[in-house]
Order: C-alpha cells, then sequence, then structure tokens
C-alpha cells in the first residue's frame, strides 16, 4: 500500500497549480475554503467521518491531503 507524506502533499499542491494555472496560493485557499465546508457538514455520516480523521482540528491543505488520501476506500 501506497503511504503519502506531507512533502507528497506539497508536490501534489504544485503539481495542481501548474495543471491550473494558477498560484500554489490560490489552491491552497480552495482547499482551505472546501475543508471549512466539509468540516461543517450537518450530513452525520460527514460529519463523523471528519472527526474520526482530523478529530476536533481544522487540517492544513497538506495534512488533509496526505490524510484524506492515506485513508481513501474505494
Amino acid at each position: 500500500m501506497i503511504r503519502y507524506t506531507k512533502r507528497d502533499s506539497k508536490k501534489i499542491l504544485k503539481q495542481v497549480a501548474r495543471l491550473r494555472g494558477i498560484s500554489v496560493s490560490e489552491i491552497r485557499e480552495e482547499l482551505e475554503i472546501a475543508i471549512e465546508e466539509a468540516r461543517n457538514n450537518p450530513a452525520p455520516d460527514t460529519e463523523t467521518e471528519f472527526y474520526r480523521l482530523f478529530g476536533n482540528k481544522t487540517p492544513t491543505p497538506e495534512e488533509f491531503l496526505c490524510i484524506a488520501t492515506n485513508n481513501f476506500r474505494p
């Protein structure tokens, strides 16, 4: 099983920024908004899963990518 690290997450952010033609900071801002929306989602399943993965803290975009990809179940 492949394990992603924070270093891998930073590489992913750079690749996505390059593909979309925007800066890494813009990608981080978009991810921060998406993370907040996921964290504040009122659906019980989503709330439970977010808490299971991240506890009470809001992850950075790098932490989110690293933890989410390592816990992805197709």
